[in-house]
């Protein structure tokens, strides 16, 4: 029976072992490789959020000073807004006349 090869020829066994071994090294080295660079990913990732949470802080530091409360909602007891009173605070009722009207042409 006659064996065709695509490539070359088969190689000795002491060079095959060796290539064995070199395409092992070059798996490893790879794998170590794609390690390094996850945990420099992993790294800024933890630094980028450290540095966003310190802003957060930093900036609910500063509103807390100026009298703004992050538990309240927005236009109720904010800076320079008095206080309702605790009856539910009151409704003021007008009425207007319309003294000029624009036209559109």
């Amino acid at each position: 029976m006659q064996q065709h090869y695509l490539g070359p020829p088969p190689m000795s066994p002491l060079s095959r072992i060796v290539a064995g071994l070199v395409t092992a090294l070059a798996l490893v080295g790879a794998f170590f490789f794609g390690l390094f660079i996850l945990a420099i990913v992993v790294a800024l990732g933890v630094v980028g959020w450290a540095a966003f949470w310190l802003r957060m802080w930093w900036l609910r530091r500063q509103l807390a000073r100026a009298g703004f409360s992050p538990d309240e909602p927005p236009g109720r007891g904010s800076a320079g807004q008095r206080e309702r009173p605790e009856d539910g605070g009151s409704v003021i009722d007008a009425e207007y006349e319309v003294v000029s009207r624009q036209e559109d042409d």
